[in-house]
This record gives structure tokens, sequence and C-alpha cells, in this order.
């Protein structure tokens, strides 16, 4: 089988797995931790059906936006991996209430067999106005298992959401109900599902970095989660050092990135969570005639 065909279920990827980065469902609404695990067919971390591409809108591209693009795919071929601490804040208008996490990002891209691996580890949240506490999360994929561990409740959670011999990229422009990531991303791609233009540095805006607005194209809105992206891009690597992200909810995400190590040098089990004494495990492997495994 072709390593790069998409091959997963429906809605294999559980809602929690969505706190890859900016799609993080937001606390001061999730349910209460369980020890049981988040359904493996509900959620929004939805693959999208293969659908042919529609006839792309004809609004030029602005040349500014498309040398911003370009820098970030090129960053996505020069560097191997990326790490780099995080702030996430999600605002939810509706509920009038918000939420921020702290903690770190790890990415690497894609190498031979081995699909596209990142890895977030949230150590901090803080709910509304009330404290800043300690709760340990940490979320992997590889490109067929997507694993949850939450520390306080001591549970490890792993869905398998490819077969043997294949990967998915569920960070890639409509392969998912996940941000699209920029890392490695092709300009492409990105303009495929969004219109892009930029603007001057106003006050607020990270130094150094030239910022870029994606606006989901009419004929993809259905596909897409998220119906604008801004990205500011460093200047010097290419890489981003702030998102944000508006849902069709009309939620927004932040994502601020510092401190970002490219090349870093990971250790062999960067990616691999397991579970400690106590804790208990959910494994949920795709469905017979789905060439589940055990991990």
């Amino acid at each position: 089988m072709k390593r790069d065909r998409m091959r997963i279920r429906r809605g294999a990827l559980p809602a929690m797995l969505c706190l890859l980065v900016l799609a993080a469902p937001p606390a001061c609404v999730a349910s209460p931790a369980s020890s049981q695990p988040a359904s493996a067919t509900t959620g929004p971390c939805q693959t999208q059906p293969t659908q042919q591409a529609p006839q792309q809108e004809t609004a030029a591209v602005d040349p500014a936006a498309m040398k911003i693009l370009l820098a970030l795919e090129k960053a996505g071929e020069k560097y191997r991996t990326v790490q780099g601490d995080l702030e996430m804040t999600v605002l939810l208008p509706q509920l009038g209430d918000s939420e921020r996490r702290t903690g770190w990002v790890a990415y690497q891209r894609t190498s031979g067999e081995t699909g596209e691996k990142i890895r977030v580890h949230f150590e901090t949240l803080q709910l509304g106005s009330g404290p800043n506490t300690r709760q340990r999360e940490d979320y992997t994929f590889d490109g067929r298992w997507a694993v949850e561990a939450k520390h306080s409740v001591k549970q490890l959670t792993r869905w398998q959401v490819a077969a043997e011999g294949e990967t998915v990229e569920p960070l890639r422009i409509g392969k998912g109900s996940f941000p699209p990531l920029p890392f490695g991303q092709k300009a492409a791609e990105v303009l495929e599902y969004y219109q892009a233009a930029t603007r001057p540095q106003s006050e607020g805006d990270p130094p150094d970095a030239d910022c870029v607005k994606l606006e989901a194209r009419r004929a993809r809105r259905s596909e897409l989660h998220f119906l604008t992206l801004e990205m500011w891009v460093d200047r010097q690597t290419g890489l981003p050092v702030k998102i944000v992200g508006t849902d069709k909810d009309k939620n927004t995400k932040t994502v601020v990135l510092k401190n970002i190590k490219v090349d870093v040098a990971f250790a062999a089990d960067m990616f691999e969570l397991k579970a400690g004494f106590g804790w208990t495990v959910n494994t949920q492997p795709l469905p017979r005639g789905g060439e589940g495994e055990q991990p």
C-alpha cells in the first residue's frame, strides 16, 4: 500500500486530540475527566472524505502574502525538527468565558517511512480570571497513533487512525479539522482552501515578523474548521511565532510560540507516551477490516 494514502475511519480522531496546538477543546466547557475514553466515532476532529476540488476563486494572490507562504514552505523543507514554548489562549464569546494554557510543542517532519510527528505538552491551565494551576497533559501523533495522557487522573488513551503501512497527515489543510499548523505547509495547498492577504506591522504584533491573513474560500468553507487564520512569520527563520484562528462558532484561539529551536536532536522517546504505575490504559485500534493492531 502507498504510505501516504489516507485510509482512516471517519471521526477516528477524538475531540481531545484537537489539543494539538490550536484546536484544543476549551477546558471550561469540557466534561469532567473520567476513566472513560473519548468516543472514537464522534467529536470535531473528523477526517473529510475525498472530494473533487471545486474551481478556485479567481482573485489574484497578494504577492506579499505569497512571499510569506513560500517562506513557511521553505522552512518546512529546511528544518528537520522544531521545538518551542507555547502559550495558548481560547476566547469563547458566546459563553463569555476564556482559558489560558502554557507548555511546549515538538515537531518532526516526515522522513522515509516515518510520518510527521508532533507532541504537545501542557503544564498549566487558567480558566477565566481564576488561578493559574498546574494541569499536566500530553498529546502525541505519529501519523498512525494518537495518544493522550492526562496526568491528573492517571489515564492514557491510544487511538489508531491509520492501518499498518499507512500514515495520515491531519495537520494538513483539508485533511481534517485540525488547524493547518504551518510546519511544512505547501503554499499551493494553503491557497487551494484560503485566500491570502497581508498588512503592515501594527502595535502589538510580534517584532521582526510578517503577518499573513487567510480567509476561507466560499467553496471550501464546509470543509474547514477554521474560517480565518492569521499567522505571524519570523523574517529570519520563516517559522510561525503567533497564530490566531477563528472557528465556525466564532471562538478565537491564539497560540504564541517562543524560544523556538530548530534541528533539535530529540530523545528516542520524545513522541512516546507511557503509562505510569496505577494508570488506566485504553486502546482503540481500527475495527476489523481496517487492519487494526495493538501499539
